[in-house]
């Protein structure tokens, strides 16, 4: 009797290690990644998004967060295999994000009459997840938004209060893994327009003239080079009020100046630098007219003078 017991005691101490031994292999079907963009570059966004892809087809998986992450620090249990992943700053309401079940056809889209934040994509292309392991990845990610600023100078009016404008020619979405924009995005460039309003301020008297300043800041996803108007026309048309509440309308040909500094720079506007122009507006007998003057960015710059 003695033995029988004995006997069950090793099939049940037997059985139960089999049971545990088969756990720990099923956990080790798995792996971890970790995530920590380098962002020596730039400020840090406060929450971030981390999606993951199958290396085979670029598709995505159902591993990774669309919820806020920290975008300094993000690790995730993966199953072992090879991924590739794409991340997003998330802490911006001034656009959308579409495409994002494919890493490659994924972008960042503008609403209209809307200026974009500070939008940052970064991704690594293989991320290759050890049996019970860990692997470590820093990728640098890369800002997507451009800026531009335009000074005003208005002369030949009394109590200018509000310039309003807006200029054509703007990406209205781009690619997040790449920056670039799509076909369909280059096509509606020429009418997607970037829009903004200044406060005019009152400056020192140019001898016996008046002259009021503002300063717009344009932030924008890119702008289509015009080619000296054979792609499109390049106009930034401008709106000038007063305190009598009279407006008073014109609109500047761009497209000389913005082939200069797109062709200066290999296609694009710089991502690193802002491009700063000048224009003068003025008012003569009831009729609004204004001249790109100049402009200068960190090391080049141009002069226009009579251009109209």
């Amino acid at each position: 009797m003695k033995a029988l017991v004995f006997g069950w005691l090793i099939i049940t101490i037997a059985t139960r290690s089999a049971c545990t031994e088969r756990a720990l292999d099923y956990r080790g079907d798995d792996g971890m990644v970790v995530i920590t963009p380098d962002w020596s570059s730039f400020a840090s966004p406060s929450s971030a998004c981390y999606r993951f892809y199958r290396a085979d087809d670029g598709k995505k998986v159902n591993y990774g967060t669309d919820m806020f992450a920290s975008a300094e620090y993000f690790s995730v249990v993966l199953p072992v295999g090879d991924y590739h992943l794409l991340a997003y700053n998330t802490n911006t309401n001034d656009v959308t994000f579409t495409g994002l079940e494919e890493r490659r056809l994924a972008e960042v889209c503008l609403i209209p009459g809307m200026q974009p934040g500070n939008i940052y994509s970064w991704h690594v292309d293989n991320v290759d997840i050890p049996l019970q392991g860990t692997v470590r990845y820093t990728p640098v990610p890369r800002r997507l938004v451009k800026q531009m600023w335009l000074h005003f100078q208005v002369t030949g009016m009394e109590e200018a209060t509000i310039l309003n404008g807006k200029l054509n020619g703007v990406y209205p979405s781009v690619f997040l893994l790449s920056g670039a924009p799509s076909e369909q995005s280059i096509s509606a460039a020429p009418v997607t327009n970037a829009e903004f309003t200044v406060a005019l301020t009152r400056g020192k008297t140019r001898e016996t003239e008046l002259v009021y300043m503002a300063s717009a800041e344009i932030r924008l996803l890119g702008l289509l080079s015009p080619e000296y108007g054979i792609s499109y026309d390049s106009r930034l048309y401008l709106q000038v009020h007063n305190s009598s509440g009279k407006t008073y309308d014109t609109s500047v040909n761009m497209n000389r100046i913005l082939t200069d500094i797109i062709n200066l720079y290999a296609g694009e506007l710089p991502v690193d630098e802002t491009i700063e122009v000048n224009i003068n507006v003025n008012l003569l007998d009831m009729v609004l007219s204004a001249v790109v003057e100049s402009w200068t960015e960190g090391s080049g710059e141009g002069y226009i003078g009579t251009h109209k």
